[in-house]
């Protein structure tokens, strides 16, 4: 009896997760076909699944196409997985992908303006102590645990089956032509191929990076594990700061999660998100999807992650090109003025 009584006076350990998300457009493109979503506390408390969800997507498609569809990816796993019937996250997970692709499939076929658009989507889900994950495309999901990094995702682009093949070295594969060519994604066909992975047992102190190929193309794993280490809401400012100064080709999207061993001193599920999602402007030909607009708190206006953004872009230069444009147009309104002042 005392050992019973012993043993049930040891506290059960509870663990919560914490995100911050950062996204950019970069420095190339005109818009941000990436699309980052995480469940709120409030959320997980009513959802039937439960736990905490964690979702970054990378469009493809053309103009409206690309944006059009990570922002179904995300919004649809979310809302998917929020109503599920099942209590078996894998089941909850492998659902909410299939509705996601099909939607996204379905609205391509019916408008001819995202015709052909497509996504990346790569998902975590984290409840109790244990995480699964759903995977589609290149984006990647990585674990920082005990100083070591390990890609818990597989890439399903040409060069990445090529490299696991032995076709390819890995040095090889970041640059080769074709590397941005993927065998795999959301909403170019009616079925999808979805990897699951999971339950994997967290331990405190466990660090979740997921990306679009905007980062992981430019800042390699050894500087991915290094950052990590610091505060979420620096390593994720720090990741978007080392795309940009790298020239930032490509939209930069990154979820920094952390497994932490709740103390008592707030709520389960309590997480500080500082999302600067920047949204894109909508035309009168753009309503019908306005209500898949994410909206950005009011408190992140003023974030580091923006200042960091306006900084990097306050320091990049103007191609001649944008110079020589700008030099035939003052040419041309002054001689304009000329011309109307000598013949009035």
């Amino acid at each position: 009896m005392s050992e019973q009584v012993a043993s049930e006076s040891v506290p059960q350990r509870h663990l919560i997760v914490r995100a911050a998300l950062r996204t950019d457009v970069g420095l190339v493109r005109s818009e941000n076909q990436d699309f980052g979503a995480c469940t709120t506390a409030q959320e997980e408390l009513e959802s039937h699944p439960g736990g905490r969800l964690l979702i970054v997507a990378d469009g493809m498609g053309g103009h409206r196409g690309g944006a059009t569809a990570s922002r179904l990816a995300a919004e649809t796993v979310k809302a998917q997985f929020l109503g599920s019937e099942t209590t078996d996250i894998p089941t909850a997970l492998r659902e909410s992908l299939l509705r996601a692709n099909a939607r996204i499939f379905s609205e391509a076929q019916a408008n001819p303006e995202l015709r052909g658009m497509g996504t990346t989507t790569s998902v975590l889900a984290v409840r109790g102590e244990h995480g699964w994950l759903a995977h589609v495309g290149d984006s990647r999901i990585y674990l920082v645990r005990n100083g070591q990094i390990e890609q818990l995702t597989d890439d399903h682009s040409l060069v990445a089956t090529m490299v696991r093949e032995g076709l390819l070295t890995s040095a090889e594969a970041e640059t080769h032509p074709r590397r941005n060519v993927l065998q795999r994604s959301m909403g170019v066909a009616e079925d999808v191929e979805v990897d699951l992975r999971g339950p994997i047992e967290l331990q405190p102190g466990d660090t979740f990076i997921l990306c679009s190929d905007g980062l992981h193309g430019l800042v390699k794993e050894p500087e991915l594990k290094e950052i990590a280490a610091k505060p979420i809401e620096v390593a994720a400012d720090e990741f978007l700061r080392k795309a940009l100064e790298r020239g930032a080709p490509d939209n930069v999207t990154v979820i920094v999660a952390r497994v932490e061993e709740d103390d008592g001193s707030e709520p389960t599920l309590i997480e500080r998100l500082d999302e600067t999602q920047p949204l894109l402007a909508l035309n009168e030909a753009d309503k019908d999807t306005q209500k898949l607009v994410a909206v950005t708190p009011a408190e992140a206006v003023e974030s580091p992650a923006l200042r960091v953004v306006e900084e990097a872009k306050k320091g990049a230069k103007a191609s001649p090109f944008v110079w020589l444009v700008l030099a035939i147009v003052v040419a041309a309104g002054a001689a304009g003025a000329w011309y109307y002042l000598t013949n009035h």
